[in-house]
């Protein structure tokens, strides 16, 4: 994807996400960046920022979701579509992380399996991540849909 396109893909998903807070009466605003080469992220500000990350984010999530579906071309084209409220992103990473080597030295502790409770894939994908390297632990995904989890096991 040329610059060009990617500044008015950028646009176009800008204008999109306004017109869908519009549209909710939810109290929000939006802001649209480039974070990395091919990354457009969408941030949100205001009074009604809690509404966005009750539930472990599940309306930031559902906003992400329909953002990626209606612009399903640009992504499988490489254009990465994140959402963000109040640095919520960052913080969660930084809590799995630290729960993933919190479960990763209990288990190599007790040789006993630790399985997470259901979570997103991109949750997942952070735990995986964070103990790649971690010596004596595997981890894997099991079960189906939205019961999927991440289970940690001595290797």
């Amino acid at each position: 994807m040329t610059t060009e396109n990617f500044d008015d893909m950028k646009d176009r998903i800008e204008t999109f996400v306004k017109d869908l807070v519009d549209k909710s009466s939810l109290d929000l605003r939006v802001e649209v960046t480039e974070t990395a080469p091919s990354t457009i992220e969408v941030s949100f500000l205001g009074f009604d920022l809690p509404l966005l990350l009750g539930h472990n984010a599940e309306l930031l999530d559902a906003l992400q979701y329909v953002a990626r579906r209606a612009f399903a071309t640009a992504v499988a084209e490489g254009v990465q579509i994140d959402f963000d409220a109040g640095g919520y992103r960052e913080t969660r990473r930084q809590e799995l992380e630290l729960m993933a080597q919190k479960a990763a030295e209990r288990v190599k502790v007790s040789k006993v399996p630790f399985v997470f409770d259901p979570m997103n894939a991109q949750d997942r994908r952070i735990i995986h991540t964070a103990l790649v390297d971690f010596d004596g632990i595997k981890t894997e995904s099991e079960g189906e849909g939205q019961m999927r989890r991440v289970r940690v096991y001595p290797s």
